[in-house]
């Protein structure tokens, strides 16, 4: 992974912060960080120490952001799985493979005609020339010879 500079001096700031808020146990490290980058780290007197260890580490938010993040993907997935499911007759496919919207193989798309017919058109007197089904909605609308829709 390749890090700004900018993104490289936050983290190094906050690792700082960090070490620092441990205790004494970690002081060295970050004096030793503070001194290979003396940039992010500020300096390395006991009044910017102090200064950096007020209020929640930055690094700490970070940290438990990241399952926070994972978690809602996780639930974002689980949906699209059910609206996929749920919503698979409407997608347009035009695969032709036998395959519904959501690519289950095997089976048939459920927009695809299979006799007996459910519907019949009675109204036109001529040979019916065209039909449009809407995507969404069980509507269709027709025309016919006659001059008919």
């Amino acid at each position: 992974m390749v890090l700004t500079d900018k993104q490289r001096s936050d983290l190094h700031a906050g690792i700082h912060e960090y070490l620092l808020s441990r205790g004494s146990k970690f002081a060295q490290c970050a004096e030793e960080l503070a001194k290979a980058d003396p940039e992010s780290c500020g300096g390395t007197s006991k009044e910017d120490n102090k200064k950096s260890t007020t209020g929640a580490p930055i690094l700490e938010k970070k940290w438990t952001a990241v399952p926070r993040l994972q978690r809602r993907v996780l639930e974002l997935e689980r949906q699209i799985a059910t609206n996929a499911k749920i919503h698979a007759h409407r997608s347009g496919g035009g695969d032709g493979g036998g395959t519904t919207g959501g690519g289950l193989p095997g089976r048939e798309r459920r927009m695809l005609p299979r006799p007996p017919a459910v519907h019949t058109l009675q109204s036109h007197s001529a040979v019916v020339t065209t039909v449009s089904i809407h995507p969404v909605y069980t509507m269709a609308a027709s025309g016919s010879e006659d001059g008919t829709m």
